[in-house]
C-alpha cells in the first residue's frame, strides 16, 4: 500500500536542465501528485483505523474487568488499557481535520491494538498469571505489527561481538523491524515505510509539501516521529488524551 509513495519523486518529467529549478508548471503538477498521493494513503488509513478502534471497542465491551482495590497491577494495566482504547477513539474523531496526518491514525490503529493487548495483561494478572511484554512494533511501519525478533547464537557481549554482521545484516538489527521490512532490507531493497506529509515551512528550499518517512519528520512538527507513532512510548496515552500531541506538532 506504502510503496508508491518512494516513487513520486520520478513520476513528473524531468526537466531539461536538471540544475534549473522546476517551473511553475512543473511545482503545480508535483504538488497535485504528492497531495493525491497523501489523500488517497490517508482515506485508506482512516478506514483501517475505525476499524481497529470498532475492533476494540467490541473486546471491552466483552471482557469488562471489576477489580479489588488489592489487586494493584491489574488495575494499572486496565487503567492504561481502557486509556490507550480513549487515546485511540480521540485520534479518530479527529481523522477528517484538516492537518491530521497519516502518522496520527497509524497512532490510532496502534492504541487501539495496544490496548487490547494490555486488557488481555490485565485479565492474566487478574488470574494470578503473569503476562509478557506489550509486542514491540515494526520501526519502519508501526502498521505492520510486531517486529521479528532475531536471537543471536550465544550471549553477552562477547557472543555478539564473535558474530560477524554483513552490512545488510546490520542494517536490519539497527531498528526493530516486522518480517517483511528485514527480509527488504537484506535483499538491499527499501522497506515498506509509513510516510507523512511534511509542510513547506518545515522543508526550506521547498516550494510545496513533500512525502517523507514519519520518522524523518523534524520532532517538533510530529509527536509521532520518535516513538514509532506511540508504539515504543508508554506515556502516549496521556500525551494524546491532554491534548498536548496536537499543540507539540507546528503544523
Amino acid at each position: 500500500m506504502f510503496r508508491r509513495w518512494w516513487f513520486l519523486k520520478v513520476a513528473v518529467p524531468v526537466p531539461v536542465d536538471p540544475a534549473a529549478p522546476p517551473t511553475r508548471r512543473e511545482a503545480r503538477a508535483r504538488q497535485a501528485l504528492v497531495l493525491g498521493e497523501w489523500e488517497a494513503l490517508r482515506e485508506h488509513l482512516r478506514g483501517v483505523a475505525a476499524e481497529r478502534v470498532t475492533a476494540a471497542g467490541a473486546v471491552f465491551r466483552a471482557a469488562e474487568l471489576h477489580l479489588q482495590s488489592e489487586e494493584s497491577a491489574a488495575r494499572v494495566a486496565y487503567q492504561w488499557a481502557l486509556e490507550a482504547y480513549e487515546a485511540a477513539g480521540r485520534l479518530l474523531d479527529h481523522a477528517g481535520d484538516e492537518d491530521t496526518d497519516l502518522p496520527d491514525l497509524a497512532a490510532a490503529v496502534v492504541m487501539a491494538e495496544q490496548a487490547v493487548e494490555r486488557l488481555a495483561a490485565a485479565h492474566l494478572l487478574h488470574a494470578g498469571k503473569r503476562p509478557g511484554p506489550l509486542q514491540v512494533r515494526c520501526y519502519w511501519n508501526p502498521l505492520h505489527g510486531p517486529a521479528d525478533i532475531v536471537l543471536a547464537p550465544g550471549r553477552g557481549r562477547k557472543a555478539r561481538q564473535r558474530r560477524h554482521l554483513t552490512p545488510r545484516e546490520a542494517a536490519a538489527e539497527r531498528r526493530p523491524a516486522c518480517r517483511s521490512c528485514r527480509t527488504a532490507i537484506l535483499a538491499g531493497q527499501t522497506p515498506d515505510v509509513l510516510p507523512a506529509l511534511l509542510p513547506a515551512k518545515a522543508a526550506p528550499g521547498r516550494k510545496g509539501p513533500v512525502l517523507v518517512p514519519y520518522f524523518a519528520v523534524p520532532r517538533q512538527w510530529s509527536p509521532w516521529s520518535t516513538t514509532a507513532c506511540g508504539a515504543y512510548d508508554q506515556g502516549t496515552p496521556a500525551l494524546v488524551l491532554s491534548g498536548e500531541h496536537r499543540r507539540n506538532a507546528k503544523r
